[in-house]
């Protein structure tokens, strides 16, 4: 009995052990900081309760500080820091999420969108309405957050 409980208690510490590998590599290759495409914002992508999300890291200095182009106006003196612009994405492959939404703050809309991690590490960022070949894409880069801290 004795030996039977020293194996188990091999066997749980061997297991805890191999559980942070296993939730380290569940992680989405997507999750980071990225600059968008006009370099005016980072975005920080991460697992969140509605697939992958993003929301506003950085801003550049001078750079919309309210989400004023909101279509609710009671929301409109929100920051933009912290903002939740990207949601709801579900896991295609390793490297497509698709069937998420993406808010356009520069006009306060609301679009469908895709994203897929490219070969060369940077992400491409589909927005569209209705129909994916109608909508236009980015290209964001992976960035460090010791170079974009974060907004307040």
């Amino acid at each position: 009995m004795k030996r039977l409980h020293t194996v188990s208690m091999a066997l749980l510490a061997g297991a805890a052990l191999l559980f942070p590998l296993a939730s380290a590599q569940a992680a989405s290759p997507l999750e980071g900081l990225w600059i968008t495409e006009n370099q005016r914002s980072v975005i920080n992508v991460s697992e969140c309760d509605q697939g992958l999300c993003g929301t506003i890291h950085w801003i550049i200095e001078g750079g919309m500080q309210t989400d004023s182009k909101n279509p609710d106006e009671s929301r409109r003196d929100q920051p933009m820091c912290g903002l939740p612009i990207l949601w709801g994405f579900a896991k295609d492959s390793e490297t497509v999420w698709d069937n998420g939404k993406i808010y356009k703050a520069d006009d306060g809309d609301v679009y469908d969108a895709n994203l897929e991690l490219n070969e060369d590490g940077t992400l491409h960022v589909r927005g569209y309405r209705g129909v994916s070949f109608l909508g236009k894409s980015q290209t964001w880069n992976r960035v460090e957050a010791a170079n974009y801290p974060a907004c307040e």
